[in-house]
């Protein structure tokens, strides 16, 4: 190799070496660029929810709000639901579905999706602090919407009751009872024991919330105590469910 050569060779590697962090940068900013086009295309305007009256509002697309989605969907009841995560945006326009990316906690993103006039909100983001701000905004700006909100933990529920809940569900006592009751049946109980065995445990375990909400000093009470205390007051519509849900092997308690 010559000198002249050599020398050639140390240029152009150092150019590339000096460079490379500068296209890295632009590349980068670009990307950005197409990326901030894409979001202000999935943002709410109000001029596509002008005209929802009594509708509900969906704060978070994840697993949960999708299901909620669904069923509304199902039984043709006007919603919107906002999240901050594109691709689950994305995902729910791609089904024709009136998904928007916003935070939910904010006043003017949730004035844009109609929030003033809306029935209720379901509130199921995938952060207690989430949460907390979205049912603090809702109560503040728009007491007119009813909402209902999934609670990590006891001390996350009556946190959220204070901020203006007008229910709030543990999200892990529904679901470990119904797969309790699935292994029970398959355990071969009789149905009229799984739903009195399940029945049992879930009014314990209200009763107990009942009483921890009391000495925190949260009056109203944990909400989702409310709702389901009139529900549950009716065993026979129960175990009359428990016959009709055993299908395809499978045996859901609501």
């Amino acid at each position: 190799m010559t000198p002249q050569l050599s020398s050639l060779l140390f240029l152009v590697v150092g150019l590339s070496m000096a460079i490379t962090p500068w296209l890295a940068a632009g590349g980068q900013l670009i990307a950005s660029r197409f990326e901030q086009h894409d979001v202000r295309s999935l943002l709410p305007a109000e001029s596509e929810t002008d005209d929802l009256q009594d509708h509900i509002i969906i704060c978070g697309f994840g697993r949960v709000g999708q299901i909620i989605a669904q069923l509304l969907s199902e039984r043709l009841i006007p919603f919107v639901a906002l999240d901050v995560r594109s691709e689950r945006v994305a995902a729910g326009r791609a089904l024709d579905l009136p998904v928007y990316f916003g935070d939910a906690g904010s006043r003017e993103v949730l004035h844009k999706v109609g929030a003033e006039r809306a029935a209720a909100a379901a509130v199921t983001l995938d952060t207690p602090g989430a949460n907390f701000r979205t049912v603090w905004a809702l109560s503040k700006y728009f007491p007119n919407v009813k909402t209902f909100v999934r609670a990590h933990d006891v001390d996350h529920g009556i946190n959220l009751e204070k901020a203006g809940a007008t229910a709030v569900v543990p999200e892990t006592l529904e679901p470990s009872l119904q797969l309790a009751a699935a292994l029970l049946a398959q355990a071969k109980l009789p149905a009229s024991e799984i739903a009195a065995t399940i029945n049992e445990f879930r009014s314990h375990h209200l009763s107990e919330l009942t009483e921890l909400c009391e000495s925190s000093g949260s009056s109203p009470g944990y909400g989702f105590l409310r709702i389901m205390g009139k529900t549950r007051q009716q065993p026979s519509d129960f175990d009359d469910g428990l016959g009709d849900l055993k299908q395809e092997g499978m045996l859901v308690v609501q």
